[in-house]
């Protein structure tokens, strides 16, 4: 089974919380049913600086996805004992008090007539409620040192870090009874409220949490012991009325009730014992219950891969051109905690007309990308896409035909006839490069009617156009943008020179390099550009990026610095 997910959102920071992961698993992109994947097309690494971020602004990031903290709701629910209680289970924590219930039960039993009572199993029912919490503090950090000492050698441990001033929860009512013994009646609060912590002494939780890829490419989420101070905090609780079964003894045809009133006031005066009990039990509920609960439901959300799907524009689309957008795909591959977070994905592009068509292993890169150009404390995020992604949007792009008649300034049309391949060149001689743009090459081959006697009517000329990749205007993605042709890269099979130009192919071949340098001498000057763009970078969560720095490494990957966008969660 697969988790999809919202096609403006990137994949990976939804592991920040399951709510993400719950709240986003819808898509409107239909699945795709053949996915070519790109192995690692897509790293990401997020540095001790970027993790800051969400160290002191999660909540503003869960925000971002409609996660609102500071004040939740919760309807009206019904819990019932899966099994009786047994009261012998209780007898090593709590050996007196076992003793005199049964002490008590027995006593009833011999002195009462027709008085019975089963083992319990209580039903607790809580009426509709909520919550108010003022929190000083809500991050999220990463935690190198927890997964030395717990010996982790892959995957990443991170810890959900709260503080909170003063937590308020109240509900409509709490009751409880027991439905093997229902003459007993019902007992709880109406209107009842619980605050803890306060500006002095806040809450304090700390959620860690340990994420790695399984062999089936799931991800196994496992939540570690959690620290807390509940035991530390002050515990207050309010309550409108006090809810009890009625109890009354006969003596002869007259009745005396039992006074609730009474009752009242011994429950209050014994609120300071009753409130550490419930301290006890909160404390060993987070400790205890809380890590399994959230295992479990780990388990329901992260069953299958984790992936997300989103539309791209075919570079080279006609505004009247009506097919459908590519779609393409990431996938969690692998992740990793070592001084950095560092995330691998799978991707794919797919065209929803041309589902056959699959992706060339030789269009790939050389080897692994490289992040150290730049320390990490001067970015947030580097974001590395292999020339195997790219390559792969051209060429079906090319299969479409989108390249067919690419239109020039001065009035010419460039045909191709083979999809274009994009990789690393050198940065040109004497060229001016701002930290958003760098230099690629795009081996191209071109149709072309040249209309001289020493070649054939139509020739296939191959060769290498230096391009410039830079950010588009609105940084919603980048595009390509012609620089010149090398023409020392050019290629002219001898099958389409004459007869006539048989004996002078080298200057044929000249020839045929001049005119490549007269059909690009105008693209510096006019701007010449690919029409379409890749959505890169993504956003984070709702977070824009802005690009540090950008690069085309040797090994044929493009690689971004990034930064969080000074104007921050939109």
């Amino acid at each position: 089974m697969v988790r999809r997910f919202h096609t403006s959102k990137l994949l990976i920071p939804l592991l920040l919380s399951l709510h993400g992961l719950n709240a986003l698993a819808a898509d409107s992109n239909p699945p795709i049913a053949d996915k070519h994947l790109l192995s690692n097309a897509v790293q990401v690494q997020i540095t001790s600086r970027g993790m800051k971020y969400f160290d002191t602004r999660l909540s503003d990031i869960l925000g971002n996805l409609g996660v609102k903290l500071d004040e939740g709701y919760f309807p009206a629910m019904t819990y019932t004992f899966d099994k009786a209680i047994n009261p012998d289970d209780f007898a090593g924590s709590n050996p007196d008090a076992v003793k005199m219930y049964k002490q008590v039960r027995d006593l009833l039993t011999q002195w009462l007539v027709g008085f019975s009572m089963n083992d319990h199993r209580p039903t607790i029912e809580i009426g509709e409620s909520g919550y108010i919490a003022q929190f000083s503090r809500f991050g999220l950090v990463t935690d190198e040192a927890l997964m030395q000492a717990l010996g982790k050698r892959d995957g990443a441990i991170l810890a959900i870090e709260l503080e909170v001033k003063k937590l308020t929860i109240a509900t409509s009512s709490v009751v409880a009874w027991d439905i093997n013994n229902e003459f007993l009646g019902k007992a709880g609060f109406e209107d009842v409220s619980l605050s803890a912590g306060d500006k002095d002494m806040p809450l304090k939780i700390r959620l860690p949490f340990y994420l790695r890829m399984n062999a089936y490419g799931g991800l196994d989420f496992e939540a570690l012991e959690i620290d807390n101070n509940i035991n530390n905090i002050p515990l207050s609780m309010q309550y409108k009325k006090l809810i009890v079964p009625t109890f009354a003894v006969e003596v002869n045809g007259k009745k005396f009730y039992l006074n609730s009133k009474e009752i009242d006031k011994l429950f209050t005066a014994q609120a300071p014992l009753i409130l550490e009990k419930v301290r006890e039990n909160l404390g060993d509920f987070a400790r205890k219950q809380l890590p399994e609960m959230l295992n479990q439901k780990a388990k329901e959300f992260l069953g299958g891969s984790l992936e997300q799907v989103q539309d791209m524009i075919p570079p080279g689309k006609e505004d009247n051109d009506t097919r459908p957008n590519f779609k393409w795909g990431l996938k969690l591959q692998n992740i990793n905690l070592k001084k950095s977070l560092n995330i691998d994905l799978t991707a794919y592009v797919e065209d929803p007309v041309n589902s056959r068509s699959a992706p060339v292993a030789s269009h790939k890169s050389r080897g692994a990308p490289s992040f150290n150009l730049i320390p990490q404390e001067n970015f947030d995020i580097a974001l590395s896409v292999d020339r195997a992604l790219i390559n792969r949007v051209l060429q079906l792009s090319f299969e479409r035909k989108n390249f067919e008649h690419i239109p020039q300034s001065d009035g010419s049309v460039l045909k191709l006839k083979a999809a274009p391949l994009m990789d690393y060149v050198k940065t040109p001689a004497g060229a001016v490069l701002k930290p958003q743009e760098t230099f690629v090459k795009l081996r191209v081959s071109i149709e072309n009617k040249p209309g001289s006697i020493f070649l054939k009517d139509t020739i296939i000329v191959d060769f290498d156009i230096i391009a410039k990749i830079r950010q588009l205007s609105d940084k919603s993605g980048m595009q390509l943008v012609l620089h010149s042709i090398d023409t020392d890269s050019m290629y002219l099979d001898d099958k389409y020179i004459s007869f006539a130009g048989a004996l002078f192919k080298g200057k044929v071949r000249q020839g045929v390099k001049d005119e490549l340098l007269k059909k690009s001498s105008g693209w510096k000057k006019n701007d010449e550009t690919i029409p379409g763009g890749l959505p890169l970078p993504p956003e984070i969560l709702g977070i824009k990026l802005d690009i540090n720095r950008v690069i085309m490494d040797p090994n044929g990957h493009l690689v971004m610095y990034l930064d969080y966008a000074k104007t921050g969660v939109k």
